[in-house]
């Protein structure tokens, strides 16, 4: 935060703000408010504030003075805190300065404080405060999460909130440009202001150094240096019961002294939220506030409510592809950016100038954690985009597993992903299901499809639903007293796979295939329209493939429902006669006896 009279400009959510209510700032006017205060009182010059609010763009010069005399008006009798250097440039004649006193005061020389106080984070006061306490018993805690979840903003803020039971001042290391443990080690020594003695510095003397010192060190960004920042944290609590290091990174240390806190998406709002209750959730909150400071008026209605609470939920709640669909609401309205998010890898692009790179775009978010996989295990990532819903382990190795990835790799793999945060998982009762975010899911698939492998993993999880059909036995079959959860979630997942079959780029054989175990449970299900849709659909793919591409006992599950006699035809269905009943009694009773086994308990997909 920086403050220039009674103003608090805020560069990250790019807000200014005047005795902390917002004052509406035209998006040119702001960003040459804050070249300028970012400055700190040096001279900036026209060229470079033409380069940093119209980058790569040929404007007029004049274009300044519009927006600077705009700007100037909103200031008022502060106006004359931006001076304009006649022939030269302009100058903020107020240095920046940070909103708490003790923070204006400068730190011992050499150590570094976490950057500036942001705008209060959205949703996390409880976990603020639970990190807070956690630091008091735990040496290390480290907030795991994926990629633009809010790590970095949640450490800051709970630093922010621990200090005062320090004797020390806190100390911040941003490790994103690092990538050698020398490199780690000289930035935790210079942050904590430890003197070298010689060119190089081990890890025993800065321990030493450090030892005794009632002191929080915030590491920033550690995953791509996580076996580094695991060793030097290491040794530095063994030898100091007073020091608390708190690390920000996609996935654990895996070390004795180190307690893990997940870091959980905002909350969104469900499908049938009201009104209200949609704007009440800090996921929505956060797209609104990131609209409001490009002057954007957005939720005008009740229809503009609930697409902004879908944005937010198929984006997994996620604030950094909010901030980004937000920012492109602008160009595109709310709607436009609810018809484009199957494409969110294009759209959620031009984040602040001044984030890290991989914050700036959805894209750059998931190539980053996707270069710290090895190959192995980024094709089982890529391979895992098949599934719209939850998966078994069992389902895992049926579809990415073949002679290069065994069932051992899957292991390893799935174990490396779910700890950097690539998938989640969750247990119904001793059993795990794994699942991919929508955005996550996205990226698996630009990748599967740039490697060529979707034709290929397609067929595997057809066929794979194919045989749960196959082997549900009439014990097993859903009855009067409903449909259970498991079998629910199968049919939904081979919908979509029966929809991709038959589609131009699909196979018309592991198609019917599907069809005709598909058609069965939909029929046992009571499913009598979708039943004879989909049947119809499998038996005019039939009539065009040759004679024979379809073993015998498919095709007759086909046509089974669009005989004329069979009680499923529609016509039928509501008042069947006693011979009809005894008719499809009798082809129920061959079907089952024909075709069925029992089905694997432990598979679970949904879409």
């Amino acid at each position: 935060m920086i403050e220039i009279g009674r103003f608090q400009i805020d560069l990250e959510m790019r807000t200014l703000r005047r005795n902390g209510e917002v004052v509406h700032i035209g998006s040119r006017a702001f960003d040459i408010l804050a070249v300028v205060a970012s400055a700190g009182g040096q001279l900036v010059t026209k060229d470079e504030l033409m380069n940093a609010v119209w980058p790569n763009t040929v404007v007029e010069e004049n274009n300044i003075q519009v927006h600077l005399s705009a700007l100037r008006k909103i200031l008022g009798p502060d106006r004359d805190l931006i001076l304009t250097v006649p022939g030269r440039g302009y100058q903020l004649l107020q240095r920046q300065k940070t909103t708490a006193s003790d923070e204006a005061r400068a730190p011992a020389s050499g150590v570094r404080r976490p950057p500036p106080l942001k705008s209060g984070l959205l949703g996390r006061d409880a976990e603020v405060e639970l990190i807070r306490s956690m630091l008091q018993q735990a040496h290390v805690l480290t907030l795991v999460g994926a990629g633009g979840i809010g790590k970095t903003r949640l450490a800051i803020e709970a630093a922010r909130h621990t200090r005062a039971n320090l004797t020390e001042p806190v100390c911040f290391v941003e490790l994103a440009a690092l990538t050698t443990q020398e490199a780690v080690l000289g930035a935790i020594a210079e942050s904590c202001g430890v003197t070298r003695t010689g060119a190089r510095i081990d890890i025993a003397c800065v321990a030493a150094a450090l030892a005794g010192q009632c002191k929080l060190l915030v590491l920033d960004n550690a995953e791509h240096v996580i076996c580094a920042v695991a060793l030097i944290v290491d040794a530095l609590v063994a030898v100091n019961d007073t020091l608390r290091v708190l690390v920000t990174s996609r996935e654990p240390l895996r070390i004795m002294a180190e307690t893990v806190f997940r870091v959980d998406p905002l909350d969104v709002p469900p499908p049938d939220a009201t009104d209200e209750d949609i704007l009440q959730c800090s996921a929505v909150k956060l797209f609104l506030l990131r609209a409001d400071s490009l002057q954007t008026s957005v939720a005008t209605d009740s229809a503009e409510i609930r697409l902004v609470g879908e944005i937010c939920r198929r984006l997994d709640g996620i604030p950094l592809a909010i901030e980004l669909a937000a920012a492109r609401v602008v160009t595109l309205g709310v709607e436009g950016v609810w018809r484009r998010l199957d494409d969110r890898m294009a759209i959620l692009a031009g984040g602040y100038r001044t984030a890290l790179p991989r914050h700036q775009t959805l894209r750059a978010t998931f190539d980053w954690s996707f270069a710290l996989l090895d190959i192995g295990t980024q094709s089982i990532f890529r391979r895992l985009a098949i599934f719209g819903g939850s998966f078994t382990f069992e389902a895992m190795c049926a579809v990415v597993c073949d002679d290069e990835l065994t069932a051992a790799n899957a292991i390893g793999g799935i174990t490396e992903l779910v700890a950097k945060s690539l998938v989640s998982v969750g247990f119904e009762g001793p059993a795990a299901n794994y699942r991919l975010s929508e955005s996550t899911r996205a990226y698996a698939m630009e990748k599967l499809q740039a490697e060529g492998e979707v034709q290929d993993i397609a067929l595997r999880h057809a066929r794979y639903l194919s045989l749960c059909f196959q082997t549900r036995s009439s014990a097993d079959r859903p009855n009067d007293s409903g449909n259970p959860p498991d079998f629910q979630q199968t049919l939904d997942d081979a919908r979509a796979a029966f929809d991709w079959a038959f589609s131009p780029d699909g196979d018309l054989r592991v198609g019917v295939e599907l069809a005709s175990n598909l058609v069965a449970a939909l029929r046992d299900a009571g499913m009598i329209d979708e039943c004879c849709t989909r049947a119809a659909q499998a038996a005019r793919a039939l009539d065009k493939l040759p004679a024979g591409s379809v073993d015998a006992a498919s095709e007759r599950r086909v046509r089974v429902p669009l005989a004329p006699a069979s009680p499923t035809v529609r016509g039928q269905v509501s008042r069947p006669t006693e011979s009809a009943r005894t008719r499809g009694a009798a082809e129920r009773d061959a079907h089952a006896r024909a075709d069925t086994v029992t089905v694997p308990p432990t598979y679970s997909i949904t879409t």
